[in-house]
């Protein structure tokens, strides 16, 4: 199976961030059995995913390009890099701020 992006989505200040966040989506709920989201996200320099919490899924993050802080489930700020899996489960929060010089690219799953 090859999918496509579906749709390129643009948000500003997601979840009480700051900036702009565009989320092209691969699939989305009910598209595969057990993924909610595979997804792209991009956000601009100086932006951020406000800290929110997943009541009913667990989400990764994994870092293709860019610097930033990983705001943990317990509210800790770590820097994350490319490569970097940053990991929620169910009923924890989580968001994220773009700190380096560029934008900020990583790959969404939510399951």
């Amino acid at each position: 199976m090859i999918l496509k992006p579906k749709t390129a989505e643009q948000y500003t200040d997601l979840h009480g961030g700051r900036g702009k966040v565009t989320i092209s989506k691969h699939l989305g709920a009910h598209d595969v059995n057990g993924l909610d989201l595979f997804a792209k996200v991009v956000v601009e320099k100086g932006g951020s995913i406000g800290y929110h919490e997943h009541l009913e899924d667990s989400e990764g993050y994994y870092i293709l390009s860019g610097q930033a802080d990983f705001i943990d489930a317990d509210g800790t700020h770590k820097s994350v890099v490319p490569g970097d899996l940053c990991l929620i489960t169910r009923g924890q929060s989580h968001g994220i701020v773009n700190t380096g010089e560029g934008a900020l690219e990583f790959l969404a799953v939510v399951f």
